[in-house]
Order: structure tokens, then sequence, then C-alpha cells
């Protein structure tokens, strides 16, 4: 039986350059890096190209990620054909974050183009966060709806002849969903909801369907916390694009694309049940924490610190309602309604500085958190009654 055929290869740089191979100035350029999770000392001079990085990726493919491909092209249905293997495969890398550079991996040939995101970790930090986001998801992915987190079809390693290590997974990409931030939209000069459409042109989400984003994202995250353990997604963070939508007729659809932790909120010993109280208590404090970090953005995505306006918390709150149930909020509900102001702003101070990702988000937060335990005071009575 003949060996088959390779697939053949094409390499981009979203925004920067496609067709690229050795001979393109960019394929020895470095990828940039954090400073603060560095390569090893293994890299020359640190410094990982363009060109490492495809190499890598096309490593793992034309090994174990051949096969992940196929399961992932493979047809649903016990009838159905087992797809032939890839023959041609665009490789965009789309971005650069603290610890991963994923790539946008399109088969275009012999099946009907589909697309599918490998993320990719060149640093030790980024390897290990990598290895954790696998055993996160797996853990998330039964917990929400159904194609709400991308399913991942496989996961490789690759070293090659520098002795840098490249660790990937492949999973789904979310097609015709889009990044979104925080923006001052310069025909009103009031901060709205910008799309980052990279198939046509950035814009602005009608203001009718802008508290449904924070309705939705409040419900992912609530309907993945776990009431008697306290596991929740934790770090996520509007900022780094966790979240993507698709503006529909109904409404937009928000996906989750990351889970980076799934921890508890307090200390339990291997996922052991803690006592009602505590159970209560440290649901108050995802809760707290949810309506503050629904709240942060940054300008633009990569701006300075934004603050989502008071309609917010009634979405944020609407969100979690839906997602809790009849049963942890029948306990929870009377002690929600029972904090006052006093209360809610002494337990959000101390969320804030205990969950905070980095010290502007404490004075963010601390500049405007009466304004918000009055809106969530409100936000409350609006949702359970007095």
């Amino acid at each position: 039986m003949p060996k088959p055929r390779a697939p053949k290869f094409s390499f981009a740089v979203a925004g920067r350059g496609r067709g690229l191979d050795a001979t393109h100035p960019l394929w020895s350029e470095a990828l940039p890096l954090s400073v603060r999770h560095p390569p090893t000392d293994a890299a020359p001079a640190g410094k990982i190209s363009h060109g490492d990085y495809f190499e890598a990726v096309q490593t793992y493919i034309l090994n174990a990620g051949v096969q992940h491909l196929q399961e992932a092209l493979a047809p649903t249905g016990a009838l159905a054909a087992p797809p032939p293997r890839p023959e041609r495969i665009e490789v965009v890398l789309e971005k650069h974050g603290e610890f991963y550079h994923p790539a946008r991996i399109r088969v275009v040939a012999p099946v009907p183009s589909k697309a599918f995101v490998l993320n990719v970790a060149a640093t030790p930090a980024g390897c290990e966060c990598l290895r954790n986001e696998i055993e996160a998801l797996q853990q998330v992915i039964p917990r929400l709806p159904p194609g709400t987190l991308p399913q991942i079809y496989g996961q490789g390693q690759v070293e090659n002849q520098n002795a840098q290590t490249f660790s990937m997974f492949l999973a789904d990409w979310f097609e015709d969903h889009h990044e979104f931030h925080l923006s001052v939209d310069p025909a009103s000069g009031h901060r709205r909801i910008i799309v980052w459409d990279t198939g046509s042109a950035p814009f602005f989400l009608p203001d009718d369907a802008t508290a449904d984003v924070y309705t939705q994202t409040a419900y992912l995250l609530t309907r993945a916390y776990d009431f008697k353990t306290t596991r929740q997604i934790y770090p996520w963070h509007h900022a780094s694009g966790d979240f993507i939508l698709q503006p529909l007729k109904r409404g937009p659809d928000i996906k989750l694309i990351t889970v980076r932790q799934f921890a508890p909120t307090l200390g339990g010993a291997d996922d052991q049940d803690l006592d009602a109280e505590s159970c209560l208590m440290a649901a108050m404090v995802f809760f707290a924490n949810l309506t503050l970090r629904n709240r942060i953005d940054r300008l633009d995505g990569t701006g300075e610190l934004a603050w989502a306006d008071d309609a917010t918390v009634a979405a944020t709150v609407a969100g979690f309602k839906r997602a809790m149930g009849e049963g942890p909020l029948s306990d929870l509900v009377p002690l929600l309604r029972s904090y006052d102001k006093a209360d809610w702003v002494a337990l959000l101070s101390a969320v804030a500085e205990q969950y905070r990702l980095m010290p502007a988000e404490e004075v963010l937060i601390e500049r405007h958190i009466e304004g918000h335990a009055v809106s969530l005071q409100a936000a409350i009575r609006w949702a359970f009654g007095d």
C-alpha cells in the first residue's frame, strides 16, 4: 500500500503577510514573547523565530496532528465513512498572548474548508499553563451547554534541533465569532462594545444587544461554578478576549474560548464537599467577584482599564440567577437580600483585593465601589424582590 502523501502547507501571519517561507524576512524575525515568562536558556539568545514556530506546527501536524485533524473532521453517525486525509492546510498565526501563540488551522482540501485553533506554547510557563488548561477544559466542558467551549481533539509536543520545546493542543475554531471590547464611540463619546470583525470591519454592537453580552457571560461562568466544591473558572478577563461573540438577529451568541484554571474559591481538599454555611459564603464571594469582573475591560483591548456602565450589574445578576437555578438560590437569596450598602462595600473590597489580576484593577474598583454597591442592591431587588 503506498504511503499517504503529506499535506501541502501555506503559512501566514494575520495582518502582516501571506505565503511565508524561509525566504521571507518575517520567517527569521523573533516571536514577541512575554517579558514575564521568557523562553529557556536553550533557545539561542532567548530567540524563537516565526520560522521555528511554523516548523513546529508543521511537525506536529505531519505526525500525531494529522490523525487528530481526521478525528475532528469525522462526520457524526455510525454509517458515515471516515474523512480522507487533509491535502492542503493553511496555518495562520493569529495573535501573541502572554502564554500562547494561537494559530488558525484551516483544512482546505479535500473536504469542505473547515478551521480549527491550535494553541501553541513556546515558553516553560506557557507549556505549564497549557497543561493546566487542557485539564481545566475537560472538567468544565460537561458543565456548560454543548458547543459553548472548544472541544479538544488532540495535543502534542515538539522539540526542534535548537532544543526549543513547543506544546500545543488542537480544538474548535468558532467561525464568525469575534473578540469584543469596550471602546469610545466617536459619534457619541460614550463607551460601547466594539466587535472586531476580522472578515469585514470593526463595528459597534447595537445598544439593545449589549446587556445580553454580560448576561450570557455571567450565565456561563455561573453554570461552570460548582456550588458544593466551590470550583470556578479563574482567572478570566474581558481584556484578554476570553469571550467572543457572533451577532445574530435573536441577540449575540457568546462563546468562552479558554479556561486557564478550574479551582476552588475556598481551599477544600480533593473536591471535598464543604458545610452549608461555607458553601453559601463561597457563593457570595463568587457572586461579588463576578459582578466586579464583568465590568472590567481595557479600552479597545489594549488601552487603559475601562469600567462598564451600571446596566451591566443588572445584566450580570440576571445571568447569575438563570444559571444557579432554584436549588442553591433558595438558600442564597435571603443572604443576598440581607446585605446593606456597607456590607456590600466591605465584601467587594475584600474580594477586589483577593482576586485582582493587577494593581490597577484595585484602584479602578476602589474608585467605583460605592456606586457599584448601590447598583448591586438595586439589581438584587429587581431580580429577587424585596
